[in-house]
């Protein structure tokens, strides 16, 4: 045992105590950090002012009006504020109080974003359309526009109008100038009809519906669906991250010290069970630390920003169970790998086919998160080496999955795990020595069932 802790942390230390690990286990998680904490500033939006001149070709005069008081200062700032304050009412009812400080902060940016400076002159002559083109063409127009009175009816087919747009408009000022041109045209057949265009939206207003899930231990928290969809899947790229990276370590040190001799030497005092043993449970170490590093980046990233009841104790207890399911089956499949190849580049040939299998959970998890109680979902959770990404999805999605069925998935991922590592040591032992030629499918197959 003593010869199988010192491999463990031999294998630990050369991986640990490399830059590129430093870097992506410590510096790339504290970057996240940071880049977290900045992005709400730096992500503030900086609309570009719009302002110049626009042309309304209106043959009814109606339209024209309504654009001009679309561009009414005074009217903008105070619709902005009614938005301002809907929008405040709303995040209210659905964000806990981390998060909505921070849209918060991002709306108060917007409404001391400055107001638009647009002045409109209405041409009532249809002959004067190819002047205005020419003169929005040349710059001297921010854009002109050509709005049938037949707009004004509640035909589908004529419910639209022509824009012309000037060079070098940005996309925000394209958008913000369609928006004002298409409230102005409601406005205008909205009056046309009879209609007060106020009180109509305020009676087609949606209603926002404040919900509240009720927990058993008497706590209330507010419903959230985007958190219910990707929390799984962050549980299942925090699994998946963390022993596949350290799986690809393994197998690179195992090709590097096989095709460097290097394995020659540690086998003159160690047996080959105990190296793969030491290896394993060296990388097995490393792929734990990932796994803190990036989770409690992420755990307190939750927890800011108030969705800590969606991460709750016991769904990290089963994470930490699939992670040593899973890092044993990579790392099981890894290890045989390097043991039956001499350079990298035969190893993917290799891995190919079974990496498949390792991904199937990755490629279905918003089936599998929608739906976790499907037969697929129940299928690939009694497939090793499927088992611990499908139940990682399964576990930390809403609808829960009954206890017996955690338990014998359980045993039936260790078991696969046994059945894997068992193959994968008797791979060990004839190929770590072997060089040359790569082993094909049918040679491992040999090798197992060699006694």
């Amino acid at each position: 045992m003593a010869r199988v802790t010192e491999i463990a942390v031999r294998e630990f230390r050369t991986t640990v105590l490399t830059k590129a690990f430093l870097l992506a286990a410590i510096v790339l998680p504290a970057v996240f950090w940071v880049l977290g904490l900045a992005l709400p500033f730096l992500l503030r939006p900086e609309p570009k002012r719009l302002e110049g001149v626009i042309a309304v070709l209106d043959v009814d005069g109606r339209i024209g009006a309504a654009v001009q008081r679309e561009f009414d200062v005074e009217r903008l700032q105070l619709e902005r504020e009614r938005r301002a304050a809907q929008a405040r009412r709303l995040l209210g009812m659905t964000l806990p109080e981390p998060m909505r400080e921070m849209v918060e902060s991002q709306a108060q940016g917007a409404l001391e974003a400055p107001l638009p400076e647009v002045r409109v002159e209405v041409s009532s002559d249809p002959g004067e359309l190819e002047s205005l083109r020419s003169r929005t063409r040349v710059g001297e127009l921010l854009a002109s526009v050509r709005v049938d009175a037949a707009a004004l009816s509640l035909a589908e087919e004529s419910n639209g109008y022509d824009l012309f747009l000037r060079e070098g408009l940005t996309r925000q000022q394209v958008d913000d100038l369609q928006s004002a041109l298409s409230s102005a045209l409601v406005y205008a057949r909205s009056e046309s009809q009879g209609i007060d265009v106020e009180r109509a939206r305020a009676a087609l207003a949606k209603p926002v519906a404040t919900a509240l899930t009720l927990r058993d231990d008497g706590t209330d928290v507010q419903e959230n669906q985007l958190g219910k969809i990707f929390v799984p899947l962050a549980f299942m790229m925090l699994l998946w991250s963390s022993v596949w990276v350290t799986g690809n370590y393994l197998l690179t040190s195992t090709v590097e010290e096989k095709s460097n001799r290097v394995i020659e030497v540690l086998l003159s005092a160690v047996s080959p069970l105990e190296l793969l043993t030491g290896k394993v449970i060296g990388q097995c170490a490393v792929g734990a630390l990932m796994m803190l590093m990036y989770g409690g980046v992420g755990l307190t990233a939750v927890s800011s920003l108030g969705y800590a009841h969606l991460v709750p104790p016991d769904k990290l207890a089963y994470v930490a169970i699939y992670f040593v399911m899973a890092f044993l089956m990579v790392a099981a499949t890894m290890a045989a790998i390097g043991a039956a190849v001499s350079e990298l580049r035969d190893a993917q040939t290799l891995l190919g086919p079974v990496t498949i299998l390792f991904m199937l959970p990755l490629f279905t998890w918003f089936f599998v998160t929608e739906n976790p109680s499907s037969t697929f979902a129940r299928v690939i959770s009694y497939i090793p080496p499927m088992t611990p990404f499908a139940m990682v999805l399964r576990v930390t999605s809403v609808e829960s999955v009954p206890g017996w069925e955690i338990a014998l998935t359980t045993l039936v991922g260790f078991g696969g795990v046994v059945g894997m590592v068992w193959a994968a040591a008797r791979i060990f032992r004839v190929g770590i020595l072997i060089t040359g030629k790569p082993a094909t499918p049918a040679e491992l197959w040999k090798w197992v069932r060699r006694p």
